[in-house]
């Protein structure tokens, strides 16, 4: 269960504003929660991650504390063992494999993520434009979904394609072997966007298409948790600085990072407690706190309760 905190008020020295949405969001509640469930209660076997669950180092440490451990190419696998698939997916390719490992398997994967994969799989016989970022766990899981989809991780790559396919070109050795898109036959294109994308990437990709009148039909996969974190930095526009909490591996926690370091100028990217002692709040009255979709509660609680001792 999430808690919930309270905690837009002055402190001695400090004024403190949490923007809302700050933290963990349902779909990496409910993986850390059934994992670590299943830690606790599991009798023989051990337990396998197919990679990280989310993209946290102190969620990490819990899990190996309670002796989960990674999925290996090494990795002995037995019957009376569990493998659980990540909050980001997996690619059904990925997926056929482990289960026929034999061993049980527990989907963690995020709801709207598994949705994303079921948009692209039924609309595989399309060319599709997935926006996100290329390494990005969740988009390599995606991508196993349709050998038609072309990833597009800013605007000008996004500009590059639109202009390539009006021209007839078939963009040559930007484009793989095994992709299937035939540029002349096109007539309409599908887009689909990373759960956790810039809410400003997708509406400039929406004008642009509209400015060259470009054939394509839109769904909007972004996560009603990344919209909430990002129109919630609103809230933070008027403090003197802003400390963003999360795993510096965090692709949405890169975006927070990001989008409020173009409105203010004192912005810190911590990913825990200890990284306070670091950073000398002292200069400045009201702080603000905002944090990734991989970021616990009480990692936040801890942080809020070293401000306000300062």
């Amino acid at each position: 269960m999430a808690i919930v905190l309270n905690l837009n008020r002055v402190t001695r020295s400090h004024e403190v504003v949490m923007a809302p949405g700050a933290g963990f969001c349902h779909g990496v509640e409910a993986a850390v929660e059934k994992t670590l469930h299943i830690a606790k209660n599991k009798k023989n076997g051990h337990i396998f991650l197919d990679g990280e669950l989310v993209h946290n180092r102190e969620v990490g440490d819990q899990l190996r504390a309670q002796g989960v451990q990674l999925l290996e190419e090494h990795s002995e696998i037995c019957l009376e063992d569990t493998i659980i698939i990540r909050a980001h997916g997996i690619s059904l390719r990925r997926r056929f494999y482990l289960e026929r490992l034999g061993c049980e398997i527990v989907d963690c994967t995020c709801p709207l993520v598994g949705r994303i994969a079921k948009i692209i799989e039924a609309h595989s016989g399309y060319p599709i434009i997935l926006l996100g970022d290329r390494d990005h766990a969740e988009i390599e899981g995606l991508c196993g979904y349709s050998k038609n989809i072309r990833v597009c991780a800013n605007l000008a790559e996004f500009a590059q394609l639109i202009d390539a396919v009006q021209k007839k070109d078939r963009m040559g050795e930007n484009i793989s072997e095994d992709k299937c898109i035939n540029f002349d036959e096109v007539s309409t294109w599908m887009l689909v966007c990373q759960s956790t994308l810039d809410m400003d990437f997708l509406e400039a990709a929406k004008d642009l298409c509209d400015q060259k009148n470009f054939p394509i039909k839109i769904f909007d996969t972004i996560c009603g948790a990344t919209k909430q974190r990002q129109l919630g930095l609103r809230t933070l526009e008027n403090c003197d600085a802003v400390i963003v909490v999360g795993g510096k591996h965090s692709a949405n926690t890169k975006r927070l990072y990001e989008k409020i370091k173009q409105k203010i100028r004192a912005v810190f990217w911590i990913e825990n407690a200890k990284n306070l002692a670091e950073i000398n709040l002292n200069p400045y009255r009201k702080i603000g706190i905002t944090a990734g979709a991989s970021t616990p509660q009480n990692i936040l609680q801890e942080i809020y309760g070293e401000i306000s001792k300062k």
